[in-house]
């Protein structure tokens, strides 16, 4: 077995569980508080506040089917997202929007960023752009939000389980997946990420408190909370 395949995953769980342990620091959420997260698949994460917290009344919205595995394992209720269009909740629907991981994924079309040769500075903007709308809809839906991405210069890249790639164009990071996803453990299926630093995670969110994890002192991800 790879040793990338034993180490990062044990990590991955340490950091999840203390970051599990911040949100509930940082947002305090009262009694019974609705929490919708945004994009949290099987509901992983969020089994591990739910674990702390099991008052919470947790919804997981995703794109993808997995959301019916968080609501058959873990109990939480369920909403479909479309990709392409806003959160479907009322203004304010929520206590807390939870979203971990998601936004830096919230770019161009899943196919065009497999089959398009996209100019680096056009790759940029029209991903910014879509994560922007993104930032504004978490903020019209939660009256508190908790939102996670990992950050843009840490040397080790969360999405490839490769040192120093996090700073690769769009189009060398979807030519290398082409590589790793046939070779690599790390499978990604699709290059669609567009990463953010501090400053980044300020612009989206300007009402909000920007927090860095860090890692051996090097910040590893960014958390904009309100």
């Amino acid at each position: 077995m790879p040793i990338a395949d034993r180490i990062v995953p044990h990590v991955r769980r340490r950091f999840q569980n203390a970051r599990a342990d911040l949100f509930l620091t940082l947002l305090a959420p009262p009694l019974n508080s609705t929490i919708v997260d945004v994009g949290g698949s099987t509901g992983s994460f969020a089994a591990l506040i739910a674990a702390r917290r099991p008052d919470l009344r947790i919804t997981v919205a995703d794109t993808e089917l997995t959301r019916f595995v968080a609501r058959d394992r873990h109990g939480f209720r369920e909403a479909g997202l479309d990709p392409d269009g806003p959160l479907p909740f009322a203004d304010g629907e929520f206590d807390i929007v939870l979203c971990n991981s998601v936004i830096e994924h919230v770019t161009l079309p899943k196919q065009r960023c497999v089959d398009e040769f996209i100019p680096e500075a056009q790759w940029r903007s029209s991903a910014f752009r879509r994560q922007r709308a993104f930032a504004a809809e978490i903020a019209r839906v939660g009256r508190r939000y908790f939102v996670q991405t990992p950050h843009r210069n840490f040397p080790f890249d969360v999405h490839l389980w490769l040192p120093l790639t996090g700073g690769l164009s769009h189009n060398a990071a979807r030519r290398l997946v082409r590589v790793t996803d046939r070779w690599w453990v790390k499978k990604c299926g699709v290059a669609d990420w567009h990463l953010l630093d501090q400053r980044d995670m300020a612009e989206l969110f300007p009402d909000a408190v920007i927090t860095t994890e860090r890692f051996g002192g090097i910040p590893k991800s960014v958390i904009a909370w309100r």
